[in-house]
Parts: C-alpha cells; sequence; structure tokens
C-alpha cells in the first residue's frame, strides 16, 4: 500500500484518525492535532495542506467542493460522500483507495469518496474515477 497522511477535520475527529492508523501505512491525526482551533476556517485547514504534505479528510459536502477549493491549489482534499458513516466505513474506503493504485492521483487534488468507489478531481478537465 502506498503511505499516506490526513489531516481529519473535526466532522471525523479521534475515532476516525485512530481507525485508519490501522492500516499502517497511513499516517492520521486531526486538525487539533495539527494546531488548528476547532473552529477554524476551511480555508485556513486546505490551505496548510501544502505545507503540511497531507491530505484533508472531510465529511463537508456543503462548504467544501472543487468548485470553491480548485484542484493544484492546496495539498488535496478527500471529501467522504455517503450520508451516514462510522469509523468501520471510512476505514474500508480508505483501505480500498489506496490498494486501487491510485492514491498518487488524490495529492493536490480533490477526492469524492464513496463506498464503491472514488472520483478524482485533478487539473485535468476529466476526472478519474476508481472503482472498488
Amino acid at each position: 500500500m502506498t503511505h499516506i497522511k490526513f489531516m481529519i477535520d473535526h466532522n471525523f475527529g479521534k475515532p476516525v484518525a485512530d481507525k485508519l492508523e490501522e492500516l499502517g501505512s497511513v499516517k492520521a491525526l486531526t486538525t487539533l492535532e495539527y494546531g488548528f482551533q476547532q473552529n477554524a476556517s476551511d480555508e485556513v485547514l486546505i490551505g496548510a495542506t501544502d505545507e503540511k504534505k497531507c491530505l484533508l479528510l472531510t465529511h463537508d459536502k456543503n462548504t467544501i467542493n472543487s468548485n470553491r477549493f480548485l484542484p493544484c491549489t492546496h495539498g488535496g482534499i478527500v471529501i467522504f460522500k455517503p450520508k451516514k458513516w462510522t469509523e468501520e466505513s471510512v476505514f474500508e474506503s480508505i483501505k480500498k483507495l489506496c490498494l486501487s493504485g491510485m492514491r498518487k492521483y488524490t495529492s493536490h487534488a480533490v477526492t469524492s469518496l464513496y463506498l464503491d468507489k472514488a472520483i478524482i478531481e485533478t487539473h485535468n478537465e476529466k476526472p478519474i474515477e476508481v472503482r472498488f
């Protein structure tokens, strides 16, 4: 599996970060562990992803998207899209993404992550769709 580093936003928190650490190839810390306040703005968190060399993992589908945060303008964003989630469902989807061999395309991209697929929006015109 490819090594990957996540900043987990407050929508998920420490339980998801701890679960993802079980993958071994994933380093997952919460935004609080990165030193941000719980009410830090999307702009601040996403702006830090390049410097911290990580991807922001969020469940915030309302304010975080590829229209607002264009690909190639940050370190990368992964948005978990299912309405309901558990630590296990997030874990399984991230694991499938890593095992797909397509994880390398998530850097500087906006990735919509589902239970059975990922849609990776890069600077290219056509998104990359990965089925699990």
